[in-house]
């Protein structure tokens, strides 16, 4: 069934620390720092949630971040 309305929150199940974010993006090949994506949260405006002193974000919103940061950087390596 699809979404009715916009959601303008990530769902709870999408919210991850940066350290569980660095260690899925390690699977695929093109690691990235949490320097990296902190970056990447505060210049995209990305939806933080803290809890019990942790930062979660929206693992949706870094894949978007990281997929145009990998192209980024694979366009730059062409010769």
């Amino acid at each position: 069934m699809a979404i009715s309305t916009i959601q303008p929150y990530p769902l709870d199940s999408d919210l991850v620390t940066y350290k569980e974010a660095r260690q899925l993006f390690a699977e695929t090949g093109h690691d990235v720092s949490e320097t990296t994506m902190r970056r990447w949260v505060k210049e995209r405006k990305l939806i933080t949630d803290k809890a019990c002193g942790v930062v979660h974000v929206s693992y949706s919103d870094l894949l978007v971040a990281h997929g145009e940061w990998v192209a980024t950087s694979a366009a730059a390596s062409v010769p």
